[in-house]
């Protein structure tokens, strides 16, 4: 599958030969052998690390909430991005979930604050205040499930009713590696240009297939917005603390036992 030309906020999977993908990964050794093709406001003279440890001091962090249906592999996609797991049996998440993604951007050090909600239509009310001080979220959809592409809609109404109003919307179609596929990537990028999404990737948790460029993107355009705002004097906008108060329990929600409902 090729990715669409002239179109650097679409992000497909690419087909690579095994001796370009050794010279490429040669030469990105320091931030994990990503692939610089699937980033979005990345400029040659960047400088990009990500950080294997969580950092206690840092330079700027960002809020950033994970939504959609349930079973669309949401909290996989954060576990994979930030510990390199993926597990086959996941439980529910009931409430959220708490992970943190940290690199270095040029001479910052930025936190990602991710919030990984749950799906299930019972617990929505659990989440509308998560949505507070969001800079960015991740829409998930699952390709082998047509209801939950069905259910963007939903989703988009929940964040417009409580989240901000310039929250940045990243569209994710993950599980492109199981073959019962019901979504293409046609339907899903005319889906991104129809509601004005910030870029549509596509994912797999299980195998890795875009994730850390998922999150060095997520950082990447809000660390541009950042920069943006410095410019105009309104960097207190993004990447400040304002949420830091929030009366959540940080260090996870709680779940129940069930079979990959992630």
């Amino acid at each position: 599958m090729e990715k669409e030309e002239n179109n650097k906020d679409i992000f497909l999977v690419e087909n690579k030969d095994e001796d370009s993908t050794k010279e490429e990964d040669k030469d990105n050794e320091n931030i994990e052998n990503i692939n610089y093709k699937n980033l979005i406001s990345y400029e040659p003279k960047t400088t990009l690390e990500i950080l294997k440890e969580d950092k206690k001091k840092y330079d700027l962090h960002f809020k950033i909430i994970v939504i959609g249906d349930s079973g669309v592999g949401k909290s996989c996609l954060s576990l994979r991005a930030t510990q390199n797991i993926f597990k086959e049996d996941f439980i529910s998440t009931i409430g959220f979930e708490f992970f943190s993604f940290n690199l270095k951007i040029n001479d910052k050090i930025v936190k990602l604050q991710i919030w990984d909600t749950c799906g299930q239509e019972i617990y929505r009310s659990l989440i509308s205040g998560f949505y507070r001080s969001t800079e960015l979220a991740i829409l998930v959809f699952s390709v082998t499930d047509r209801k939950s592409f069905e259910g963007i809609d939903n989703w988009l109404k929940e964040l417009k009713t409580h989240g901000t109003p310039d929250c940045k919307i990243f569209l994710i179609g993950n599980k492109i590696d199981l073959p019962n596929r019901e979504i293409s990537s046609e339907e899903a990028i005319n889906c991104k240009k129809e509601h004005e999404f910030e870029c549509y990737m596509e994912t797999s948790a299980k195998t890795g297939t875009n994730i850390k460029e998922l999150f060095v993107n997520c950082a990447l355009s809000l660390y541009k917005k950042y920069l943006e705002n410095v410019k105009i004097g309104k960097e207190e906008e993004v990447g400040m603390d304002e949420y830091e108060n929030d009366n959540f329990n940080l260090n996870g929600g709680v779940k129940e036992e069930n079979e990959c409902q992630c």
